[in-house]
């Protein structure tokens, strides 16, 4: 078994004893053996991973929907304890905070409307309790139109129209930061590429940007990595060896935090810490008290996402 915490995550070099230690977490395993699979015992880290991709595909309750388009998931009082002690375990739930004070960069992301609207608004915080310092700050998401729930979220929520992910982030970085002054980004091209872009600076001259980011690979809208690519290219806003702070809500930590390590500390020595907040800690009108079935499909995307990095790295 290894001494290393599956919720310590590196924020550059070797990624390997993070990923071991996830993947050999007890927890997870037991919860493998819950669901009809096999022990971890013996096996090598890549194919164990490989087997752990196959199984969990009875995780992926999306089949390509949007994670608030989810149906609910019935499961017995002991596997829903069970699930959510694996979440706890291996570290997809509680507020985390920095592991450094000073970054050049603080990335927001974007998701779901009640992200886009938390995610700003604890990032705001940290930076004026000084907490944390930075030279900028990006809102960075993708160009995604709100479904479901969203619709009722914003007319609850926001006091103007948004239709999609990026002016959800827009509304909720300028809520958070506000008073903002409109402003040029510096160089004019920081911001190419972009399929949506718009840039502030704050009272105290903080440059804020928010951003939607191209699709990769003939997609439709950029999803995370296809963000963290966007990023890279964009050395006006960070360089190999700066630290980069990532916000997200806690139950994607893991993932995205893999996915960082993969598209920017390994191909560009970017050193990445990734904290995550729960919408409700900031906000009780954004509570929102996920289920076991969430923390399943999010574990299986940790799964995926560590395996690629491995491979990757």
């Amino acid at each position: 078994m290894s001494e290393v915490d599956p919720r310590t995550r590196p924020s550059e070099g070797d990624a390997r004893p993070w990923i071991e230690a996830w993947a050999a977490a007890p927890e997870l395993a037991e919860l493998v053996v819950a669901f009809g699979g096999e022990r971890v015992e013996g096996r090598d880290l890549q194919a164990w991973l490989e087997y752990l991709e196959g199984f969990s595909a009875r995780w992926d309750y999306r089949k390509g929907k949007e994670r608030n388009l989810v149906a609910d998931q019935e499961f017995s009082p002991e596997l829903e304890e069970q699930v959510l002690a694996a979440a706890d375990a291996l570290g997809l739930r509680g507020v985390t905070a920095p592991a450094h004070r000073e970054y050049e960069l603080v990335v927001i992301l974007g998701g779901l409307v009640r992200a886009c609207l938390a995610r700003p608004r604890h990032a705001a915080d940290l930076l004026a309790d000084g907490r944390v310092t930075a030279h900028s700050v990006v809102g960075l998401g993708g160009l995604r139109e709100l479904g479901g729930n969203e619709h009722e979220l914003v007319a609850e929520l926001v006091d103007e129209p948004v239709d999609n992910e990026f002016g959800a982030m827009d509304a909720g970085i300028r809520a958070a930061f506000g008073p903002l002054a409109a402003a040029e980004p510096e160089p004019a091209d920081l911001l190419d590429g972009a399929v949506a872009a718009t840039s502030y600076r704050t009272a105290g001259g903080l440059p804020v940007h928010v951003v939607a980011a191209p699709p990769l690979e003939g997609r439709a809208r950029a999803n995370t990595p296809d963000t963290f690519a966007w990023l890279a290219s964009r050395r006006g806003l960070v360089l190999p060896g700066d630290r980069l702070l990532l916000v997200t809500t806690s139950i994607y930590v893991p993932y995205q935090h893999a996915g960082a390590l993969r598209m920017l500390a390994v191909p560009h020595g970017i050193k990445v810490d990734t904290i995550g907040v729960e919408p409700g800690f900031v906000d009780p009108r954004l509570e929102q008290p996920f289920k076991p079935h969430s923390y399943l499909q999010e574990i299986r995307s940790t799964i995926l996402g560590l395996r690629q990095l491995l491979l990757d790295a």
